[in-house]
């Protein structure tokens, strides 16, 4: 989908909508496409139905299998980070969740590789975006630590949940120059974003966040 292309989202905008998109910019937020993307996109149906009542505000929710959803402003900053710094061409995201990120980095990036390691959120995820017309992500059922399994060089990783290190197949696969973002528990839970240089990395920002934790393995149930 173009990113300039929203007429097959605009039927679901809503005045929760609205109101979050508002608190984005409030909190510094300033991407336009990014925002009236946030806007068009109905968050309600990515989470569990029980919660839809508060999809639009800003905390996690859980989508199921002890895993959450990312408030709004978290989203919206590593994406931000994304479309500032990172070529718009490949990005692997470790962690599909509830497809709500990989639906927004669909929009902008050419192709999008995700993983998910919990087998009923990868189903779940990839038939939601495929009834939402998204045709640009490759899906993967797997360990995310593990990284893509045909070796493609990636333009952006963003992994979407917390980890002490990182993992060196995720770092390999980025092209120079490729960015990656990513929350690390230490010194304190933040999120980051980093530009490989070399063999060097640039920090380019980091912000207060807290995401479930990084697993190793899959789980079928």
């Amino acid at each position: 989908m173009s990113q300039h292309d929203l007429n097959g989202l605009i039927t679901h905008t809503e005045p929760r909508a609205s109101k979050m998109v508002q608190q984005l910019k409030d909190e510094g937020i300033s991407h336009e496409a990014l925002l009236s993307l946030m806007e068009a996109i109905p968050r309600h149906e990515f989470v569990e139905p029980a919660f839809s009542h508060l999809a639009y505000s800003a905390t996690p929710l859980p989508i199921g299998r002890n895993q959450t959803i990312s408030q709004p402003l978290t989203v919206a900053r590593m994406t931000e980070w994304l479309l500032s710094y990172a070529r718009l061409g490949r990005v692997l995201e470790v962690g599909t969740g509830s497809g709500y990120q990989t639906r927004i980095l669909a929009h902008f990036f050419n192709k999008v590789h995700t993983v998910e390691r919990q087998k009923r959120l990868h189903e779940q995820a990839k038939k939601r975006l495929s009834l939402m017309g998204v045709n640009n992500v490759e899906y993967l059922f797997g360990d995310g630590q593990a990284g893509w399994p045909n070796k493609v060089e990636m333009d952006a990783v963003i992994i979407t949940a917390m980890a002490s290190k990182i993992p060196l197949p995720l770092t390999n696969c980025l092209k120079q120059q490729g960015i990656l973002i990513m929350p690390i528990d230490h010194p304190t839970p933040q999120i980051g974003c980093w530009r490989k240089e070399g063999d060097r990395w640039k920090c380019l920002g980091t912000e207060s966040a807290h995401f479930v934790p990084l697993l190793e393995g899959t789980e079928h149930a």
